[in-house]
């Protein structure tokens, strides 16, 4: 995973490279990406799950990647994609060059990560956008059997992926998911004691959204209360900031503002009161009723060793959440996304520990209810698109129809 997450970043610093050489020229992009391809096939190792057997939640998740894909390969119709996501790159391909535009397209200024893949047009970025949902998906898998076995790691899995806000992220072409990816890969990673390789990934995230160095806070802190050394966190966040730092230095360089458009003037969008029921893109109800069975009844979950054991992973919830509630929220469950598979492995720890079995029979069964759910409404919301894919209906038709 960390040898694909590298893979991926120097694919699009690849990129990056030939638009600010101003030859970013399909030749030059199909002659980077056989390098890269080349390379990758000689290291990424083949990814297994092992025997995780659990048919009925495999098919959960199956049935809900299925559906995914169906709005996947449908037209886009998501506001920031058609805004900036996919024109920046047409622009910069279509003048072989990156350079801050400006004006309406401001967020040029922005890191451009993965948005660099999307030179590919509009079905390929929407497809790798999912993909990143699979991605992140096993790595919460991973994530979650460090403590616990595959019937509840599958679990964790079942409730990340039937977020809606996943659901719908994986049908067109934004980033988050890209961000999410490396966010819990590098949590995942800080917990195996690779802390450098942590850094790494993390600065991958730094480099596809501003907002994930709030994320360098939160992995930060648990390196110093995982290591109580002030020279590996030093270490860590410098590793961090030096691999995000090219899309940086751009955004300096041609604003004057590391960080554009924060700071210059841009309206940030506070929310104080807030129902985490009720949010613009909605997540799984499971994270609430755990939390609040947790407030109402500590003795939900067994006393954690903080420290070097599963008790992190509460301690990153805590964190996050408190993280997303200081930074502008205009996102809604959007911009939780990141934290969402490591959330997921906490609801699965804490229902897995329940003692009371009646208790935890019924929050399976509200997890495998919510997925199906999930399932349903993005089924329909999909649906749409059969024609299109099918080739019973034009495009051009849809949109007129639409409109």
């Amino acid at each position: 995973m960390f040898t694909l997450a590298v893979f991926i970043g120097i694919y699009s610093y690849a990129l990056m490279a030939l638009g600010l050489a101003g030859v970013l020229t399909w030749g030059w992009i199909w002659g980077v990406t056989g390098v890269v391809l080349v390379a990758g096939l000689f290291r990424i190792k083949k990814f297994s799950v092992g025997q995780i057997g659990h048919i009925g939640l495999m098919g959960l998740i199956g049935v809900q990647a299925i559906v995914n894909l169906v709005g996947a390969l449908g037209p886009e119709r998501g506001f920031d994609a058609l805004w900036y996501h996919l024109p920046i790159p047409k622009i910069w391909l279509a003048s072989q060059k990156i350079f801050f535009i400006g004006g309406n397209l401001y967020y040029s200024a922005m890191p451009k990560l993965i948005d660099m893949l999307y030179v590919w047009g509009e079905t390929p970025a929407k497809i790798m956008h999912l993909v990143f949902g699979l991605l992140s998906l096993a790595v919460t898998y991973k994530l979650a059997r460090k403590w616990l076995d595959e019937k509840w790691s599958m679990l964790a899995a079942v409730i990340f992926y039937s977020n809606l806000v996943v659901g719908w992220q994986s049908t067109t072409a934004y980033i988050d998911l890209g961000r999410t990816f490396f966010e819990a890969l590098a949590f995942y990673l800080l917990l195996d004691k690779k802390i450098y390789k942590s850094a790494i990934v993390l600065g991958l995230a730094m480099a596809t959204k501003t907002l994930a160095i709030g994320s360098l806070g939160i992995l930060g802190l648990l390196v110093l209360w995982e290591t109580r050394d002030l020279g590996k966190f030093g270490k860590f966040v410098l590793l961090a900031v030096l691999v995000a730092a090219p899309w940086y230095v751009f955004s300096f360089v041609s604003t004057g503002n590391p960080v554009y458009p924060i700071f210059s003037g841009y309206k940030l969008e506070w929310d104080w009161g807030f129902n985490l029921l009720r949010l613009a893109d909605p997540i799984n109800p499971i994270y609430v009723i755990v939390a609040l069975m947790l407030i109402v009844s500590p003795s939900f979950v067994p006393p954690l060793k903080l420290r070097g054991g599963q008790g992190v992973i509460f301690l990153y919830c805590v964190l996050s959440f408190v993280v997303w509630y200081l930074t502008p929220r205009s996102g809604g469950g959007r911009f939780l996304l990141p934290y969402l598979p490591v959330w997921s492995v906490a609801a699965a720890a804490a229902i897995a520990q329940r003692s009371a079995l009646n208790a935890q029979k019924f929050l399976v069964g509200m997890v495998i209810a919510i997925a199906v759910i999930s399932i349903g409404y993005r089924a329909a919301a999909n649906a749409k698109f059969l024609p299109i894919i099918l080739g019973k209906e034009s495009l051009e038709l849809r949109k007129l129809w639409d409109h």
